[in-house]
């Protein structure tokens, strides 16, 4: 490199400040994008807890001859008149509705979510190592939230603390839960998940988000315009490069190699050079100028002491 030219050093360095950029601007597009999904995953959650908090309120919701098989029901009311034909009634507790809607989620957006704790009562409530992690985190941490990549997924979790309305299925068992509600949770889930209070962490709202790979937003984000703009900008460095820096100091190197044996009439071209330029280039060409006028001066004295002698 040290025996190479200033024209192709400077090529050099165009090319390290464009590999700088591109890692620069990665860098900054993967910020971008970890702060989006962190954003996404939080207003999912909001929806999540607002959702929970509605049904909750309501006592669970109720649908009118259909479930989803996969998720089940948490207990059943037939109705039946003498005008109407008798229809069975399935009651959807706040669990089961999330289950529901991630699931919808899931299949229409390519994202997930669920609510789990240590104390589960459906075993598809039961976290893994990420979420287990997580709980035990945002318990001893206090923390409003925790996140993560599990390779190009996207892991978010948040808090689920206990309200007052979830103490009617989740509180003291001879004090908060009501037959024949208290009936109904004893007979499908046993004894597991009671005793509960207001502020308690139940469990914890785990997201998944699959996360965009950073190429495929690179060639979405960029435009043909991106690219004729990035060429031109290398374009004029390079014609400022070779014609305004290094073609003139390789004039002037030429013309000192030339001082150098002695042709003290080489043209230096100074002529278009006005006298007080701030071009650093152009007041070295000046100054070699005065120099070679000195050599003549010199070689002028020195022809004509020779003649003399």
């Amino acid at each position: 490199m040290k025996n190479q030219s200033l024209f192709a050093k400077m090529l050099c360095l165009l090319f390290v400040m464009i590999v700088l950029s591109m890692v620069s601007y990665t860098l900054v597009l993967q910020k971008v994008q970890n702060e989006f999904l962190l954003r996404q995953a939080k207003s999912v959650s909001r929806q999540i807890i607002l959702t929970r908090q509605w049904i909750s309120g309501l006592g669970g919701v109720w649908s009118k001859d259909v479930y989803t098989k996969e998720h089940g029901f948490l207990t059943t009311y037939k109705n039946a008149s003498d005008t109407e034909q008798s229809s069975e009634f399935y009651l959807h507790n706040p669990a089961l509705a999330t289950r529901e809607i991630s699931s919808l989620a899931d299949i229409k957006y390519g994202y997930n979510f669920r609510v789990v704790s240590d104390q589960f009562r459906e075993p598809k409530n039961k976290p893994d190592a990420f979420e287990n992690e997580a709980l035990n985190r945002i318990r001893n941490q206090k923390l409003d939230y925790t996140d993560g990549f599990d390779g190009e997924l996207y892991r978010y979790a948040e808090p689920l603390y206990v309200k007052k309305a979830c103490m009617k299925c989740h509180g003291d068992l001879n004090k908060d839960v009501k037959e024949p509600m208290k009936s109904i949770l004893l007979d499908k889930y046993g004894t597991r998940a009671f005793g509960y209070e207001v502020g308690d962490v139940r469990g914890i709202i785990s997201i998944q988000i699959p996360r965009d790979s950073l190429l495929r937003i690179l060639t979405s984000v960029f435009t043909w315009w991106n690219f004729i703009i990035a060429a031109v900008s290398v374009f004029l460095f390079y014609f400022f490069t070779r014609f305004v820096i290094a073609g003139p100091l390789v004039r002037l190197t030429e013309a000192a190699t030339q001082l150098s044996r002695g042709e003290i009439d080489t043209d230096l071209g100074t002529e278009s050079i006005q006298e007080n330029t701030k071009n650093e280039i152009a007041q070295l060409t000046m100054a070699f100028e005065r120099l070679r006028k000195s050599f003549q001066i010199m070689h002028n004295k020195i022809s004509r002491i020779r003649k003399k002698g």
